[in-house]
């Protein structure tokens, strides 16, 4: 919330009036992490940890206000290189505290004001929900954040009207485990109830069963956290129904996706339940502050190095941290698992040639299981499921029974058995039969659908769910937390569903249909690179495409035009895959400026407009295409991960010409890398570029033209279908040639529907979207072509 500045004095930092913009987020650095990192070699200190020597910003050491070191790089087994830019200490004296309570008493009155805000938020929150909700709670995790969050709770409420719940993944960091017995016992001293949850199936028999989590797979947050805690919480409150109110640590300087939390909000982490974010505008030095002026416990994970506190492997994960980590938790700690426990799950059951000492070090030196995306990577994945809809027969079939698909249909639609292997089933008012029987270890049905209506469409999809949880389901519980009225129970290894179901299908909106079932998906194409390697290892540069524009047709002439033979071929390669280009004729050697190309032309190359239209358009090419369907949003992706998600089916030389495209390409067009979100990049202008870091974002500020192209490109791709809904749109684990505007541009349903319902008041003949009284349905009202579509607006 507020600026800090260094202090020489105390060796900490003095918080101004001014409020912040972005915070570097300071933390305190003890001797254990300057250990770990080898600083002992260069600089005397005392083993004592007691009060920090010196405050870390990222990667930068600040010793009495001045930057005395670097660090850079880091892996699970190699240390950071350490650099050392002045010596701390003139003449190699040693190292001195923080004088913490002098920071603290520098800092006394800004902080004040700030607690005394943030109590009466948390005070007005409890007033104003208390009679909308069942139970108020502190989500604890056991890391700095939460334990701000309960202090300042506990003293804004009455200790009777809220509860304490940690959420025990069983991956908690040992130290965290040492701060909740900490916790417990001040929470019975104060008489505040506290809550533990935790899955009923370990970190091992999960890791093992699902392979391990990846950046854009956290399977394991829904089956260890969330999902206990919906359980947790429903059995306390004896009521199915319940509605929480969680105070949570979530503050916006920790991600991009955390900075767009309102204060309180519903449903972010758990469906249907309120969370208030007392601390969202609060920064680490805040943070830190408070914690040593109320002298509450500091878990010691971060004396060690690690700027967070969470799981002890995680593929959110930044590299160095994985190497504090593996140096500090190697070894088990009591019943604590270890990082060996879990890197050896990670190289069980990877299906990468993994058969020598150097392979396995390279693997998870890069951290390439981080970046999985899919069962390809597994040996344990299997394809359980397949189906097809040909000539008005749709067929599916199963190889394995895990559970009772008479129990899932319930939440279909009215289901009845009128003759042995003969199923009806009412769905959405239509009726649907099918034949079934059993095959050797699965099940085969054909339902006959001569028609295919959006109920036929949806009929199918909600069919394949409920096999996919036939054929997967392991009892993790997220389908059972998931139901709102609770009427799901897994127990004893059976899955029962009560005859009150409401059919909401809730059930079915588990990623995929069954959190296993998506772990182990093997979807076609996933991860190739098959006719990606389009532009070298150079990528397309805006420069070449502002010179182009510059002269159009008569570019490939121009005696302005240096750019070499290579450069040139792409350019060609780029005005066709973007539709920019054609060659009139077979032969031609060079492409025309098409229609397309002409308007966006018209609206200047240096435009965001432009570059959105070129993007819907490059999207189905196979390069950018990759990068759409693979790069998540919010996530930041190092150049080994981004190699790791690449097929190893190709050579290591054309992956790394892969990389470069995209380094070069983004880097060199901010226009396409920041405005539109597609590629933000952290690199060094050293020995050329080096790449450091990408993250994507969505577009921030779509234009709804764009979209409505979009829209109408994505039908001609999809069959011409004119009718689909919000719903199908943000489903990327459809399979379809379409490409959606949600997808391409990263675009959420809150924004979606602004952009649809003020395209229908803006263009009533083009299209009509409907989202009042639940209905959710996307009607595009002309036959023109996206082309012509184009040629209407502009």
């Amino acid at each position: 919330m507020y600026t800090y500045e260094w202090d020489s004095s105390t060796g900490g930092y003095v918080l101004t009036p001014m409020p912040l913009t972005f915070s570097k987020e300071p933390r305190p650095v003890y001797y254990k992490e300057l250990d770990i990192l080898g600083f002992d070699k260069y600089w005397i200190y005392d083993k004592n940890d007691s009060f920090p020597y010196m405050w870390a910003e990222a990667n930068n050491y600040f010793y009495r206000g001045r930057l005395v070191a670097k660090t850079k790089g880091g892996s699970v087994y190699n240390a950071p290189e350490i650099e050392i830019v002045e010596a701390p200490e003139p003449e190699g004296y040693p190292l001195r505290y923080v004088d913490i309570p002098a920071m603290i008493n520098k800092n006394k009155d800004i902080m004040e004001q700030l607690e005394q805000e943030t109590i009466k938020k948390i005070y007005n929150t409890y007033i104003s929900y208390k009679k909308k909700v069942d139970v108020f709670y502190v989500a604890f995790s056991g890391g700095k954040d939460s334990i701000v969050a309960l202090d300042l709770v506990q003293r804004a409420l009455p200790h009777n009207e809220f509860k304490v719940l940690f959420g025990d993944t069983r991956m908690e960091f040992p130290d965290t485990y040492s701060v909740v017995e900490e916790i417990k016992r001040m929470c019975s001293e104060l008489k505040i109830e506290f809550i533990s949850a935790k899955s009923k199936m370990s970190p091992l028999e999960t890791w093992s069963i699902f392979g391990p989590p990846g950046q854009t797979m956290r399977w394991c947050c829904s089956v260890h956290k969330t999902t206990p805690q919906v359980l947790a919480l429903r059995e306390y409150t004896n009521n199915p129904h319940f509605k929480g109110m969680a105070f949570t640590g979530i503050r916006g300087d920790e991600s991009a996706s955390r900075s767009e939390y309102d204060d309180v909000s519903e449903g972010e982490k758990i469906r249907g339940q309120f969370s208030c974010h007392p601390i969202l505008e609060w920064n680490s030095a805040e943070l830190f502050n408070y914690i040593y002026d109320k002298k509450l416990i500091m878990n010691e994970a971060y004396k060690k190095g690690n700027s967070r506190a969470g799981c002890l492997v995680c593929p959110m994960a930044t590299y160095k941290n994985m190497f504090f980590k593996e140096v500090a938790y190697k070894e088990r700690v009591g019943d604590c698992l270890s990082t060996t426990d879990f890197n050896n799950i990670i190289l069980s059951t990877s299906s990468k040639p993994l058969s020598s000492k150097k392979q396995i070090k390279e693997f998870m030196e890069t951290g390439g299981w981080k970046a999985r995306r899919s069962g390809r990577e597994l040996k344990i994945a299997k394809n359980k499921c397949s189906y097809t809809f040909e000539k008005g027969v749709f067929a599916i079939s199963i190889t394995e029974i895990k559970s009772d698909w008479k129990e899932w249909a319930k939440t279909l639609g009215k289901v009845e058995y009128p003759y042995p292997g003969t199923v009806e089933i009412l769905f959405e008012n239509q009726k649907y039969i099918g034949e079934y029987q059993e095959e050797e270890n699965g099940l085969r049905f054909e339902f006959n659908i001569e028609t295919n209506t959006k109920t036929d469409i949806n009929f199918m999809s909600a069919f394949k769910i409920i096999m996919r949880k036939t054929a997967f389901c392991v009892m993790c519980q997220v389908c059972e937390a998931n139901c709102p009225h609770g009427c799901i129970h897994m127990m004893d290894g059976k899955v029962t569903i009560d005859d009150k179901c409401i059919k909401c299908r809730k059930c079915h909106e588990v990623v995929y249909g069954c959190q296993l079932a998506n772990s182990m998906r093997l979807p076609k194409g996933e991860g190739k690179v098959a006719g990606i390697n389009r532009y070298g290892n150079m990528g397309i540069e805006y420069g070449w495409l502002d010179l182009y524009f510059k002269y159009k047709d008569d570019f490939w002439t121009s005696s302005d035009n240096n750019l070499g033979s290579k450069k040139i071929e792409y350019i060609d390669k780029f005005l066709l895959d973007s539709g920019l280009g054609k060659k009139e004729k077979k032969g031609n050697k060079y492409p025309s400026l098409t229609r397309f190309g002409e308007i966006i032309s018209d609206i200047g190359i240096d435009t965001s407009l432009a570059w959105a239209f070129i993007a819907v358009n490059w999207s189905y090419s196979s390069q950018f295409g990759w990068w759409i369907k693979n790069i998540e949003l919010n996530n930041t992706y190092s150049p080994e991960a981004i190699y790791a998600m690449l097929d190893d089916s190709v050579s290591e030389t054309v992956r790394e010409h892969i990389i470069s495209a995209y380094k070069n390409t983004f880097i060199s067009n901010e226009i396409l890398g920041k405005d539109l979100g597609f590629g933000v990049c952290d690199y060094e202008e050293k020995r050329g570029r080096t790449w450091i870091s990408v993250i994507r974002f969505p577009w921030a500020n779509p234009d709804e033209r764009v979209i409505l192209y979009a829209l109408y490109k994505f039908a001609e791709k999809c069959g011409n279908r004119k009718q689909f809904t919000l719903t199908e749109l943000l489903d990327n684990s459809i399979e379809r040639d379409g490409i959606s505007p949600t997808q391409i541009f990263g675009l959420d349903r809150e924004m979606m529907e602004k952009i649809l319902n003020g395209l229908t008041f803006n263009y009533p003949e083009l299209i009509e979207a409907r989202f009042t009284l639940g209905l959710d349905s996307i009607t595009l009202k002309s036959d023109v072509s996206s082309e012509e579509l184009l040629n209407q607006m502009f």
